[in-house]
């Protein structure tokens, strides 16, 4: 598959994703339930998978993940409210095992995190403090 195809494939992967998301939507009267931070946490793994994908760098700042947003709001919406901090410059990597991003009550409380190999992980606050932390 070439560059440009894998590129297109992720992006619509990526919005199947999200519409799966909305799918069954709530009935009337009812408030739909907000994405977990799980789901969120994966609209980030596949922003930089897209990034990766299509030979850009990860985000090194806000600024460079909102010229993606489109394409993955939830991503956009947790860094830009800092529900999630991330490593800003560092990409995903097969066969590590470093924390890229997490949610912010996780050095507290424990919690979701998204390892640099793309897997998501729920850490302790002690297996959070010991795991290895992603560098740019």
């Amino acid at each position: 598959m070439t560059p440009t195809r894998r590129g297109r494939a992720v992006r619509i992967t990526s919005l199947l994703a999200l519409a799966a998301l909305g799918c069954g939507g709530p009935k009337a009267g009812e408030v739909a339930a907000p994405p977990t931070t799980s789901e969120l946490l994966t609209d980030l793994k596949m922003m930089l998978a897209s990034c990766e994908e299509n030979h850009r760098p990860p985000p090194a700042r806000l600024a460079d993940a909102q010229k993606i947003e489109p394409a993955f709001p939830g991503a956009y919406r947790i860094l830009r409210s800092g529900e999630c901090v991330y490593v800003w410059g560092a990409g995903l990597s097969a066969g590590s095992s470093a924390v890229l991003a997490y949610e912010k009550d996780v050095p507290t409380n424990g919690g979701p995190v998204l390892l640099q190999d793309g897997s998501l992980k729920t850490l302790s606050a002690a297996e959070f403090a010991a795991a290895p932390k992603a560098t740019k």
